[in-house]
């Protein structure tokens, strides 16, 4: 069964059970980003390893079985190297039953600022974060209409852009132009949001806003397209960084800049920033270059 979530975003849990985190999540509306967490919450999601990812507003999930109060499901555009839609556990009260047909438009709309207001047609409006894709139906000289799981709503054009209006080096002009209105945003551990990002996620969104699907997380990214070596490396590609020096398990990845230059969600506690590698600590443990664009 496919459903679409319905909360402006919620976290893919790794255990169908309540924490401290969730029972404040529950307090708030389901309109609100998660923007009250505290940078104490956001380090207990990583300490505790409570989440996997998050899911935002629109997001089609697989429900393969309920349990309590929650879901399993399939994350169906978060994906493995080997293409199996990302597992966890979502709040069933975050979801709501969707068609097959939904979130499959030729043409798809992203949010490519932090937050913007999505207005429907009775004049409700609720924020939704950047990363957030939903379905082209209509649009006009300053808004797009789109089809949420909620019904017909409307987007300013400024805050969003096509999935498909970039290619090529403009592709990579965009992602770093995004890229950069993140910087000093604090790391969050699984995040995928404009409330925060950890170091995949971060990138994942980054190409996802740009009609390019990637796997979820570093590990899955570093073994997918086309490897190259850091000498012929173009800004755009992702550099990936190892344990081992650069031989043992992918833990980190940048969106490189050029001129020995990366953007990156550095660590929990940490914060988006821009890294020199020559003389840093990734330098040493560089493993990896991937290009997706």
């Amino acid at each position: 069964m496919h459903k679409a979530v319905i909360t402006a975003s919620s976290f893919l849990w790794k255990k169908a059970e309540n924490n401290p985190i969730l029972e404040k999540m529950k307090v708030h509306l389901h309109t609100e980003l998660h923007d009250y967490l505290t940078p104490a919450d956001a380090m207990q999601l990583y300490k505790n390893r409570l989440v996997d990812s998050e899911v935002l507003y629109g997001t089609v999930v697989n429900v393969i079985a309920e349990v309590g109060e929650f879901s399993q499901v399939e994350v169906i555009d978060q994906t493995s190297k080997d293409n199996k839609g990302y597992l966890g556990y979502i709040s069933t009260a975050d979801l709501i039953e969707v068609d097959d047909h939904y979130g499959q438009a030729a043409v798809q709309i992203a949010l490519i600022t932090a937050a913007a207001d999505l207005t429907f047609a009775a004049g409700q409006r609720r924020k939704i974060s950047f990363g957030t894709v939903l379905d082209l139906v209509d649009e006009t000289a300053s808004e797009y209409q789109v089809n949420t799981p909620t019904g017909i709503a409307y987007l300013k054009k400024k805050d969003c852009q096509k999935t498909n209006s970039f290619a090529g080096r403009k592709v990579t002009a965009n992602m770093i132009q995004l890229a950069e209105q993140f910087m000093d945003l604090p790391y969050v551990w699984a995040g995928i949001s404009g409330q925060g990002f950890d170091c995949s996620g971060f990138v994942y969104s980054l190409h996802r806003v740009n009609g390019i699907l990637i796997p979820r997380d570093a590990d899955d990214q570093a073994v997918c397209g086309k490897r190259l070596t850091y000498e012929k490396a173009q800004a755009g590609d992702l550099l990936f960084f190892a344990y081992e020096e650069g031989k043992g398990f992918v833990h980190h990845v940048g969106l490189y800049l050029g001129n020995d230059e990366m953007i990156h969600s550095q660590t929990p506690g940490s914060k988006v920033i821009k890294t020199k590698i020559t003389g840093s600590k990734y330098e040493p443990e560089l493993a990896a270059v991937s290009r997706f664009w």
